[in-house]
């Protein structure tokens, strides 16, 4: 699963997304919320020229929102769990957050920062409920 991942992310084989359709699917109906895609830095979607997590999400057919913006520029892969973790903010809500449960998609899970941070705004803003899914857990 990793190799195919790194053949979507970085070989930018985008019809890789479909492989991964129905196990996000599956993932992500089980729950009841409104799906936020973890965002690229605009910078990296540049030199990427997709965003890898909106495109599973197109495949899988499934409806998301918008509504955070990254901030860091640094890569997260290549900072230490300590590093991250007391990272200023890496996300800005750019969208109205209601009192609801909000649903976090991420292409892959390392040690959790960019979930932990991305979960803290949406919740500064209002957010119910925060739940997080990945593709793989790395």
């Amino acid at each position: 699963m990793k190799s195919y991942l790194h053949q979507y992310k970085f070989l930018q084989d985008v019809a890789l997304a479909s492989v991964f359709a129905e196990e996000i699917r599956l993932l992500i109906e089980k729950r009841e919320g409104i799906v936020v895609p973890i965002p690229m830095h605009p910078d990296k979607l540049l030199t990427r020229t997709f965003a890898q997590v909106d495109e599973l999400l197109i495949s899988a057919g499934l409806p998301f929102q918008h509504l955070l913006v990254k901030t860091e520029t640094a890569e997260q892969g290549k900072k230490s769990k300590k590093e991250r973790l007391e990272a200023s903010p890496l996300f800005e809500v750019t969208g109205k957050v209601e009192a609801k449960t909000y649903v976090l998609f991420d292409d892959i899970y390392t040690t959790g920062t960019t979930m932990h941070h991305a979960a803290k705004v949406l919740k500064e803003a209002g957010a119910s409920k925060i739940e997080a899914i990945t593709l793989i857990k790395g």
